[in-house]
């Protein structure tokens, strides 16, 4: 095996020794900035604090919009029902429908983002999306909703995959799980405060009025896009990446490894085998000011919305299908989708369980008091993007400078450890306790416990992506997205077999056929018991992680040869 072929994700991210002839984060002398940024003042990771957080807060509002855009109708079925006749359970299938489309779509989004920008992508969906928006208050037929939600879903895909690249292009390795926790967060802050206002709102005005009061945000929102979000795609030299990481060497380092203190490593087999390229004994070089290497654009240039194209990313059918083949080659971007699609699962059955719980005895909370409820989901997603977000990078940091400054994705995966505790004990409080007829705060208070582990997965996950395949992460938040949506149909409520291999979108379809007929109680062992093989996946991907990025090293950098991508 050649060891001089950079492993994809291992970078130098301490200069311990404070040697290093590369560009240092400001405020933190000893953290490399990766990847490295370019003397181009309009190089997105040159942009100030103001402008980055600009256009992210835009692009996250939208999110949180599309959040409160799919959960914001389902207070309303039953009116909508009496009013249309159309079935709750063809209003269900029109929005499964919708789900998958939001991860089908992407296959077609995304490859536009890449290749004509992020800017216009975002703008024109969310232009289409607000009209979709208006359109679904006028639905009159089965057909029609379906025909809605299936345009709706391909719309609202960017919302997917296109702001984990958003944030990749804005922010460095040390710090994008902080942004990518946010992201997060708008999501599902979205989907469980809509239902709250959205209950009144149907009940007070007619469920039409959620749909009007939606469309008059969401034309806000894309107005707020056209002159607030900058286009954020910028082309680096990948040669220039790539010498850096084989200048910053590659550490053998194990999962073990990574815990030891620098003492411990010294005396360690893993230090024999640390390979890297002689370095100067001088301080660091500090890097002045950069130098324009064109003039900064103007605000009237950056509003254009046409005239971006990377001419390495095509609109191909091979290029359309490269998710396909990136989960074929690559290991760690099926674990991703399976963590994502797992976290999915469990969200599709709490939600499709809430009403069932505390609408009966021995709780009987009305609708609006059920809405209520979701303070407590919100309450836990909130603490779960600190945790996966914020603390992640700390823990990315401080196990990068006990491993002689060496960065691994996989380190960031330690915080499965929390997931294996909460996800479980939230079940057994939530679902379990249920049925023995608990007092509600307990219910209430293992619904929390659950929605902490929500952001977590879907953060580790895209963070794993953006970490260990930065230059192929447009691509592989799709794969991981596919995978999330598709990985099962459940048909046979009865079918063990079906019931321990699904995982993924078509969960939602499973709910009310699971609790019909194993019950909350059982219901909620068995997701205790899924989750906690999913996030054990996680945990044994900290000590077979980087050997499988090792393994397939040399296919990956052919691909991105192949390919002209380029670092994020």
């Amino acid at each position: 095996m050649n060891t001089d072929i950079p492993i994809p994700g291992t970078v130098q991210l301490i200069d311990t020794a404070g040697i290093l002839h590369v560009e240092h984060g400001a405020g933190h002398k000893e953290i490399v900035l990766v990847p490295q940024p370019t003397d181009d003042p309009n190089d997105p990771l040159r942009w100030g604090k103001s402008r980055k957080m600009t256009s992210l807060v835009t692009a996250l509002a939208w999110c949180f919009f599309i959040g409160a855009m799919i959960s914001g109708l389902s207070p309303a079925y039953i009116l909508i029902e009496e009013d249309t006749g159309i079935s709750v359970a063809d209003l269900s299938t029109g929005n499964g429908l919708m789900y998958l489309m939001m991860g089908w779509g992407t296959l077609l989004t995304q490859r536009f983002a890449l290749t004509y920008g992020r800017r216009l992508t975002l703008v024109g969906c969310a232009v289409l999306v607000t009209a979709m928006t208006i359109w679904t208050a006028f639905v009159k037929t089965r057909g029609e909703f379906f025909a809605n939600r299936f345009l709706l879903g391909t719309f609202t895909s960017p919302q997917e995959t296109l702001i984990e690249i958003v944030v990749g292009d804005l922010y460095f390795t040390h710090d994008r799980g902080f942004y990518l926790g946010l992201y997060a967060w708008s999501l599902f802050a979205g989907a469980f405060l809509c239902p709250v206002a959205s209950g009144y709102v149907a009940q007070e005005l007619g469920w039409q009025w959620i749909q009007y009061i939606l469309t008059i945000v969401g034309a806000a929102l894309a107005i707020g896009s056209y002159f607030f979000f900058e286009e954020t795609m910028f082309q680096r030299d990948h040669e220039k990446f790539l010498v850096h990481a084989q200048q910053t060497g590659i550490a053998t380092s194990t999962a073990a490894d990574m815990t030891k203190t620098p003492e411990m490593m010294a005396s360690s087999d893993s230090e024999k085998n640390y390979i890297t390229q002689e370095r100067s004994a001088s301080p660091v070089t500090e890097y002045p000011p950069p130098m324009s290497t064109g003039p900064t654009r103007t605000y009237t240039e950056k509003l254009k919305l046409w005239g971006y194209h990377n001419p390495s990313q095509k609109i191909s059918f091979q290029m359309i299908i490269m998710p396909f083949q990136l989960l074929l080659k690559f290991p760690g971007m099926f674990f991703s989708g399976l963590l994502v699609g797992g976290i999915l699962s469990w969200y599709n059955v709490v939600g499709g369980s809430q009403a069932l719980i505390f609408g009966n005895a021995p709780y009987n909370f009305s609708a609006n008091t059920i809405g209520l409820t979701y303070l407590a989901s919100l309450i836990g997603v909130s603490i779960g993007c600190v945790i996966s977000g914020h603390f992640s990078d700390k823990l990315a940091v401080f196990l990068s400078r006990r491993n002689h400054g060496i960065m691994e994705p996989e380190q960031r995966l330690w915080i499965c450890l929390v997931a294996l505790v909460l996800h479980p004990a939230g079940c057994l409080l939530y679902g379990v306790g249920a049925s023995y007829h608990i007092h509600w705060f307990g219910v209430v208070f293992g619904l929390g416990l659950i929605c902490v582990t929500l952001p977590m997965g879907s953060t580790l996950a895209y963070t794993y992506i953006m970490d260990s395949y930065r230059e192929m992460q447009g691509d592989g938040m799709v794969a991981a997205i596919l995978v999330r949506n598709t990985m099962g149909k459940f048909d046979s409520p009865q079918s063990s077999l079906q019931l321990l291999t699904l995982v993924g979108f078509a969960f939602g379809y499973a709910v009310v056929p699971m609790i019909n007929n194993l019950g909350v109680r059982y219901t909620f062992v068995v997701i205790a018991c899924l989750g906690e093989i999913v996030w054990s996946v996680g945990v044994v991907m900290i000590y077979v992680g980087k050997p499988l990025r090792l393994k397939t090293a040399q296919s990956y950098w052919d691909l991105v040869e192949k390919t002209g991508a380029h670092a994020h």
